[in-house]
């Protein structure tokens, strides 16, 4: 089968609304897990070929659940290992699936995708502040210590989680000409999410957030005017927030309290020592998902968890496909120009906010890191090229 076969025409509303429900993972499986896994079912022919146009990232891949699966030989509880590992595969599978339709699809998909979490993201946003704000009955079902959580289990997926969503908005008020009520919408929209990610208050999402900007106004060339009037605008709406915030005893002590050394913190990298040294002894990994088991506590860094439980090789194999991915991102949005450059600008700052993100959290099951992974291997082809000369 060729990368080329035809797809029904109905899955790329299918892959939107799997999108459109990604937020909603208060419940196991969660709706968008159900949803993705039909997809899998209905473009498993499809994800063959895919994988055969990419082998590098491929071979990277199952070197690493090769890893996840051999270190199990290790484990202490060899089923919660396995367990943990079938996760892994099925995200990997995710990887695939998405990168296999938005192939044939191309930006149409990329569209549909992005609108489809922009839905999901204002509306775990709007849930979100309504709780914070106690706009409606069973708020603190969507609250976690005084932090929005929304739909999320821990407010520390729920922010990072709506930043890609920010992004992409900002993008599209850049690239929008006229329409002045529908870039306004997308304006207030951006304010929405970027002040969701404030009330999280997970220290890791705004660092992630800091991060993902800087790399979007570095590598993203727009228009240098309007960019300028955008920082203006977003500088007075935020004013109004911030008279808000100092206003409020409470929020402003929840601020300083987040802002500083967590008692918790002494605990984490004790952990991650303690981690790191098991990692020395244990070349081939101590079983995937063992930590918490091993260590009575979470290593609050991918990058720990993965050189402990999966052992040198594993690591180096999800970095080098990580990395791979980012090279590739880079390599096309220099390639690209206008919304296509945007797109993968988007991209990378994700992906580079996450990885700042996963310093600090375990983000190796989060359903859009593998999303974001995806997207710089599915939209290579039959992207426009910049004239010569150009850029």
């Amino acid at each position: 089968m060729k990368l080329n076969e035809s797809l029904p025409g109905w899955l790329n509303a299918f892959l939107y609304f799997t999108l459109a429900c990604s937020s909603i993972v208060l419940v196991e499986p969660s709706p968008y897990d159900v949803l993705l896994i039909i997809l899998i079912a209905l473009t498993m022919k499809k994800m063959i070929p895919f994988a055969m146009e990419f082998p590098a990232p491929m071979l990277l891949l199952i070197l690493f659940i090769t890893c996840n699966l051999a270190s199990l030989y290790f484990a202490k509880d060899p089923i919660h290992g396995l367990n943990y590992s079938v996760i892994t595969f099925y995200l990997v599978l995710t990887w695939m699936c998405i990168g296999s339709v938005v192939s044939f699809y191309k930006e149409k998909a990329v569209e549909a995708i992005f609108n489809g979490y922009i839905i999901a993201a204002m509306a775990a946003a709007l849930i979100g502040l309504g709780s914070f704000f106690h706009l409606f009955p069973f708020s603190d079902l969507f609250m976690w210590e005084g932090r929005i959580k929304s739909m999320f289990k821990d407010p520390n997926v729920f922010g990072p989680f709506v930043i890609p969503a920010a992004l992409f908005l900002l993008l599209k008020i850049e690239m929008e000409t006229g329409r002045e009520k529908v870039k306004a919408l997308m304006f207030i929209s951006f304010i929405v999410l970027t002040l969701a990610v404030s009330l999280s208050f997970s220290r890791a999402a705004w660092g992630h957030l800091v991060v993902a900007l800087f790399i979007y106004f570095v590598f993203f060339k727009g228009n240098i005017n309007k960019r300028i009037g955008i920082i203006i605008l977003l500088i007075i709406s935020s004013l109004p927030i911030l008279y808000f915030v100092m206003a409020s005893t409470d929020l402003v002590d929840l601020f300083h309290e987040r802002l500083g050394y967590q008692e918790y913190d002494n605990t984490r990298f004790d952990k991650q020592k303690e981690s790191l040294e098991v990692a020395m002894t244990h070349p081939l990994g101590v079983g995937s998902g063992q930590s918490e088991m091993m260590f009575n506590h979470s290593t609050h860094s991918l990058y720990v968890r993965i050189l402990t439980e999966n052992g040198f090789l594993g690591f180096i194999s999800f970095l080098g496909f990580v990395g791979l991915s980012m090279l590739t991102c880079f390599r096309n949005l220099r390639m690209t120009e206008g919304m296509y450059q945007g797109y993968f600008v988007v991209i990378l700052a994700s992906i580079v906010g996450l990885l700042f993100n996963s310093f600090f959290i375990d983000t190796l099951h989060w359903r859009h890191f593998w999303l974001l992974l995806a997207l710089p291997w599915c939209i290579v082809v039959g992207i426009p090229k910049q004239k010569e000369g150009s850029m």
